[in-house]
């Protein structure tokens, strides 16, 4: 009876399928496996352009060249409808360097097909990169401390300058590759920008300029603290006149009075001293400090009708002056 009920449920199977059907299944899908494969080989082809490929690194090791490289791939679908449809953001390309997969510096060849880890869409395979390899520099990572020297761009007024410059910090920790941090002894910051309107001290927050393009900088700021001061001269005027006050009134003459002319050494701003010519300055002396006639030593005095100038020396600072009563100086 079982028996009877097992064939009649079984019946609406087509004899030629249940017979012998798991070997038949298996051949199915190793049909439908060989449609697909044939499939894709007939299919048509596209070419993507401009797919980036990621280079990844670790930590020890830096890419001398640039970190994405672009290639163009050529896929192969079934449908030229879906292959127009597709861009480089649908593709994903990665070379991940290994730390001892290079010697410093020397080139090293990848076949992108081979070593790359790709991902792409289902259905679509990659059967060329133009290039189909990719040419790579490596080196080590190294780290050092070096000095941080202020850069200036511009100038002052001829009156002022640049004095002390600090920076804090005055130091910074680089990194970068080993064979372009043997040639690194410092860094300088971005220019310093001066013109004519800096006439005081001022505080600047500024950039490292990072020496080379692998090379980074920590900190990669400081601040720098500028010094500006007046620009001071000196300048020696010879043969003033010396001129001769007290003596009106006093009932007193000179009679003698050598020397008659002093040289006079003056000191301020150098743009002020440039354009003098003497006229500015006056030499005396005060007779009446002069208590007997006869002869005396009397200090030259200066006077000076420009301010910031003064006046350092005069030679002789002192002047022998003979008086009396009656006639004047010889």
């Amino acid at each position: 009876m079982n028996e009877g009920h097992k064939i009649i449920g079984k019946s609406w199977i087509p004899g030629i399928i249940r017979r012998d059907y798991l070997r038949k299944l298996i051949a199915v899908c190793f049909a439908l496996l060989v449609w697909w494969k044939i499939s894709m080989q007939i299919g048509v082809d596209e070419i993507i352009r401009n797919v980036p490929i990621n280079i990844i690194t670790s930590e020890q090791t830096v890419n001398l060249d640039e970190n994405t490289r672009y290639v163009d791939i050529t896929i192969r679908g079934r449908s030229q409808k879906r292959l127009n449809q597709l861009s480089p953001s649908d593709f994903k390309i990665q070379l991940e360097v290994g730390d001892n997969a290079y010697a410093p510096t020397k080139p090293v060849a990848f076949k992108i097909l081979r070593t790359a880890s790709i991902s792409k869409p289902f259905g679509i395979s990659i059967t060329k990169t133009n290039p189909e390899t990719l040419v790579l520099h490596f080196d080590r990572m190294a780290t050092k401390e070096v000095p941080v020297i202020a850069r200036f761009t511009g100038m002052t007024s001829e009156d002022y300058a640049c004095g002390e410059v600090k920076l804090v910090p005055d130091k910074t920790v680089i990194s970068g590759p080993e064979s372009v941090m043997n040639s690194i002894s410092r860094v300088q910051t971005e220019p310093i920008f001066l013109d004519r309107r800096t006439t005081e001290d001022f505080d600047y927050a500024v950039k490292i300029t990072e020496p080379h393009g692998k090379v980074s900088a920590v900190p990669s700021k400081v601040l720098a603290q500028v010094e500006i001061y007046k620009k001071f001269d000196t300048r020696i005027f010879s043969g003033i006149p010396v001129s001769v006050l007290g003596m009106a009134h006093s009932g007193k003459t000179v009679r003698k009075m050598s020397p008659l002319s002093v040289d006079i050494t003056i000191s301020g701003i150098k743009s002020t001293l440039e354009v003098m010519n003497g006229s500015e300055l006056s030499a005396f002396i005060d007779t009446n400090s002069i208590k007997e006639l006869g002869l005396s030593k009397v200090k030259v005095q200066c006077f000076i009708n420009l301010p910031n100038i003064k006046v350092n020396t005069v030679t002789p600072p002192e002047i022998e002056i003979e008086t009396g009563v009656g006639t004047g100086a010889k």
